[in-house]
């Protein structure tokens, strides 16, 4: 069935609502707030799990304060990593 006001057809409840809302979340991130590609999200026993790797905190943050305005009500773990961009102190030694 599909809804008059947005056009948008009945995307039904659980996982497939929970499926069709990372999917958002994942197009919102590319396209709008800060363009990042590397985010892995999954669904995980009634939470989404939000992982990877970004450049800096503040990135992270808007990474998180999306996923959270997306996903509304579901809860949300991240593992998202600040990538470290200072040059090594000292060579790297190889065996």
């Amino acid at each position: 069935m599909t809804d008059p006001d947005t056009g948008r057809g009945d995307r039904g409840s659980g996982a497939d609502n929970t499926e069709y809302r990372i999917a958002h979340l994942q197009e919102r991130l590319v396209r709008e707030e800060v363009a990042e590609l590397g985010m892995r999200i999954e669904s995980h026993g009634g939470a989404v799990v939000v992982s990877g790797t970004v450049p800096t905190a503040e990135c992270r943050d808007t990474v998180v304060r999306v996923a959270k305005e997306e996903l509304g009500g579901t809860p949300v773990r991240t593992d998202i990593v600040v990538a470290d961009p200072t040059a090594p102190d000292r060579p790297e030694e190889l065996a």
